[in-house]
């Protein structure tokens, strides 16, 4: 079993469904003691029940991502019950659908802010605390939409995945004197909740679109981010990561 990153703190955004709590069994697996984060506290804490079911060690918070305040208080009380953060997998986020017109100024906001903002702001409030640790590695969720054209998704969730691959090359670059590696995982369509509010005829798109055949699990995609992650990852940083069934390729 892998165990490379026992003795360290992980903290995932999101980790109360879905891809989130995908990467929270994954990295806990590792040997990482794991902080769920996520909107729906009912939802973390689910998360951290599968977790203790399995013999790992995790811990349940609530957190609003586009909040600062709410972001760095969850840094603070991770730090406050481990002593700090190695790793931070950002992978909370929301999904909208439709044109242009569709997408009202509001809309926009909203989904920005938890998306892009979101991980902005737990990238700035990690970062001191894993310089002090003699570095860190941060893995950030985008998506195939932030890569190629989508005929599904809201300009707004495209943009913001488009931003997240800018944010993950630049602190990349930056923080890399630190020790601290940034790099993100781009996914093709994962069945996941999120999925569910396309329904059956989206879906069906979606999946006719994928070399593979299928939509991509949770759990193939929380593999990525726990490769990331993890010492294997060593010489890696300011990458996107392509898992998508074939969907796009470069």
């Amino acid at each position: 079993m892998d165990d490379s990153l026992r003795g360290k703190v992980a903290l995932v955004t999101g980790g109360g469904s879905g891809i989130g709590r995908a990467v929270c069994l994954q990295l806990g697996h590792m040997g990482a003691r794991v902080a769920a984060a996520d909107l729906s506290l009912a939802g973390a804490q689910a998360t951290v029940a599968q977790m203790a079911d399995a013999g790992l060690e995790g811990a349940a918070y609530r957190v609003d991502v586009s909040s600062a305040a709410a972001v760095q208080a969850l840094v603070d009380a991770v730090c406050r019950r481990w002593g700090g953060v190695d790793v931070l997998a950002n992978t909370a986020g929301i999904y909208q659908v439709g044109g242009l017109d569709e997408i009202d100024e509001a809309a926009w906001d909203r989904l920005l802010d938890v998306n892009l903002k979101g991980a902005f702001l737990l990238c700035r409030a990690v970062v001191p605390v894993m310089r002090e640790r003699g570095g860190g590695a941060i893995v950030n969720l985008s998506s195939i939409s932030g890569r190629t054209k989508s005929d599904l998704a809201g300009v707004n969730y495209v943009a913001s995945k488009a931003g997240i691959i800018g944010l993950t090359m630049c602190l990349g670059n930056q923080l890399a004197r630190d020790g601290i590696r940034v790099n993100c995982v781009a996914p093709g369509t994962t069945d996941t909740p999120m999925v569910a509010d396309v329904g059956a005829e989206g879906r069906a798109v979606l999946t006719k679109r994928v070399p593979l055949g299928r939509l991509g699990q949770p759990e193939e995609i929380a593999a990525a981010v726990a490769f990331l992650a993890s010492p294997a990852a060593s010489y890696i940083t300011g990458e996107t990561l392509n898992v998508n069934g074939g969907a796009f390729m470069v």
